[in-house]
């Protein structure tokens, strides 16, 4: 029973990794409030690409689960510029292989899982993106949502506020009724020296807390002139479960090829 849990869990956490270290302002804010919001957190992304060595930690009332894994990051230069992101889990050895890839599209995300024991990629879509990330409290929706950053129709600049002491603009943006998101609200705390969101409420109706997400100053680290939070805590509300994210290593502007970001690709494990 462990060992399915521990499965299930890896399928839930890799995506979150990687919105959280680079999450993306996107490229259309709503309004000339906003904008200076996205601009900043812009400026931590790579010129190119980037490379990270990640840690997961789950943790519930039966015990905590721990997984290794890469994450990839590119800029598609042949895409206009559009991010393309791979996460494939290292440990534990049961789980190696075991892999997610975000592409992004006009208007939107494809989004892609693949495990071993299945030898199938698998697009997600409709219900299975609210599902869990390699078994973390990170859904394939939260990852979705921390790479579009404050962008959107729907984003909206809220009165300055400040976390852990620290003054940081407030983004709120609703998804369209259509998108068939868990969450009818979701707001950023970006903080205003180094444009890195300290914190995520995910509110299932406004107002009404449903996960968060902590990214704790003292661990925001500036790697060649970019700011990149090292360690990060998601608490689900309901389920009193959390998952804590370490970064050991980050490169940026790495070779990389654009093949490593495709279907074929998820399935060999390489």
């Amino acid at each position: 029973m462990k060992r399915q849990r521990t499965r299930r869990a890896a399928q839930r956490a890799a995506h979150a990794l990687l919105l959280l270290a680079f999450a993306a302002a996107g490229a259309d804010a709503a309004d000339s409030g906003v904008e200076p919001v996205r601009a900043c957190m812009e400026k931590n992304l790579p010129a190119t690409s980037a490379k990270q060595e990640i840690v997961l930690e789950s943790s519930d009332a039966s015990g905590s689960q721990k997984l290794e894994a890469e994450l990839f990051w590119r800029r598609a230069a042949e895409k206009n510029g559009r991010q393309q992101v791979l996460v494939r889990v290292e440990q534990p050895a049961d789980l190696r292989g075991s892999a997610f890839l975000l592409l992004e599209r006009e208007g939107g995300y494809d989004l892609f899982s693949y495990l071993p024991e299945l030898q199938k990629v698998r697009r997600l879509t409709g219900r299975a993106i609210s599902g869990s990330l390699f078994g973390t409290d990170f859904s394939y929706e939260d990852f979705e949502r921390v790479q579009s950053g404050v962008a959107g129709s729907g984003a909206e600049r809220l009165p300055d506020a400040d976390v852990a002491g620290r003054p940081v603009w407030v983004v709120a943006v609703t998804p369209p009724a259509d998108a068939g998101s868990a969450y009818q609200r979701v707001v950023s705390f970006v903080d205003r020296e180094t444009c890195v969101a300290l914190r995520i409420d995910f509110e299932s109706e406004p107002g009404r807390l449903a996960k968060q997400l902590l990214a704790d100053p003292a661990e925001v680290r500036a790697v060649a002139g970019r700011y990149v939070p090292h360690a990060l805590v998601l608490s689900d509300a309901g389920q009193d479960t959390r998952t804590t994210l370490a970064v050991r290593k980050v490169d940026f502007d790495v070779p990389l090829s654009p093949s490593l970001f495709s279907e074929a690709a998820l399935a060999k494990g390489h």
